[in-house]
C-alpha cells in the first residue's frame, strides 16, 4: 500500500458528512475484513453509488487505506484540540488520555483496521508507523513543555511519550476487546497516577 494525500471525499464536505463516511467504511471493512468487503457494500451502507466511491478513490486498497489515514489525523485534530484549554504539561498530559480514551471507544471499528494493519507486511507497518507519528508528536511536544520548565523530570521525551501513548492504548483495548464500556474515571485516574508520578518534578507534585 502506498501512503496517500488525505482524500477530498473526507475534506470536501461537512463534518458531520466526513465523519459518517469515515465510520461507515471503517465499520464496514472491520466487520468483514479488507478481502471480503466490496465496493458496492460500502456504496450501499453509505447510501452512494459505487461511482461516487471511485471518483474519489481508484481502489478498494486506495479507500481502505485512506480510511485509516485520516482516521489517524482525526486523532490528532483531536488531541491538539483537547490540550487547547490547558495551561501545564501535567494538565495537557491529563487531556490527552482523556481525549484518546474517548476516540478509542467512538471509533473502535477504525482503532481495530489500524492494529491489523500494523501486523501486516513490513512496507503497511511502515506506513502505519509514519502515521502515528503525529499524534505522538504531540504528546513528544508536551514533554519537552515539561522538561523546559522544570515541571518535569529529566526523561527521555520520545519514549516518555510512545510510554504514554501505548499505556493508553492497551488500556482501552482491553475494555472493548470484552466488548464492555471503558470506565473513563478509573482508567484516566490510574494512567494519570503511574505516568505522572514518574515524571513529575517533586515541586509539581500537588498536580497530581
Amino acid at each position: 500500500m502506498k501512503e496517500l494525500p488525505f482524500s477530498s471525499a473526507f475534506k470536501g464536505g461537512t463534518t458531520g458528512e466526513s465523519r459518517h463516511f469515515l465510520k461507515t467504511a471503517a465499520g464496514a471493512f472491520a466487520k468483514k475484513g479488507y478481502h471480503r468487503t466490496t465496493v458496492d457494500e460500502i456504496a450501499g451502507a453509505l447510501g452512494v453509488a459505487k461511482g461516487t466511491i471511485y471518483y474519489h478513490f481508484k481502489s478498494k486498497e486506495e479507500l481502505y487505506l485512506a480510511v485509516i489515514h485520516e482516521g489517524v489525523y482525526l486523532l490528532e485534530e483531536q488531541m491538539r484540540l483537547s490540550i487547547s484549554v490547558a495551561k501545564t504539561p501535567a494538565e495537557k498530559i491529563k487531556k490527552i488520555i482523556g481525549c484518546m480514551l474517548s476516540f478509542i471507544e467512538d471509533e473502535n471499528d477504525l482503532v481495530f483496521l489500524f492494529i491489523k494493519e500494523l501486523c501486516g507486511t513490513e512496507i503497511q507497518r511502515a506506513v502505519q508507523a509514519r502515521m502515528l507519528c503525529g499524534s505522538i508528536r504531540i504528546i513528544h511536544s508536551i514533554m519537552e513543555e515539561g522538561l523546559k520548565n522544570g515541571s518535569f523530570k529529566n526523561v527521555n521525551p520520545e519514549i516518555t511519550a510512545r510510554s504514554l501513548y501505548g499505556m493508553v492504548v492497551i488500556s482501552a483495548l482491553h475494555y472493548l476487546s470484552y466488548a464492555e464500556t471503558i470506565p473513563h474515571d478509573q482508567v484516566i485516574s490510574a494512567i494519570e497516577k503511574v505516568f505522572l508520578e514518574g515524571t513529575l518534578a517533586a515541586d509539581y507534585r500537588e498536580e497530581l
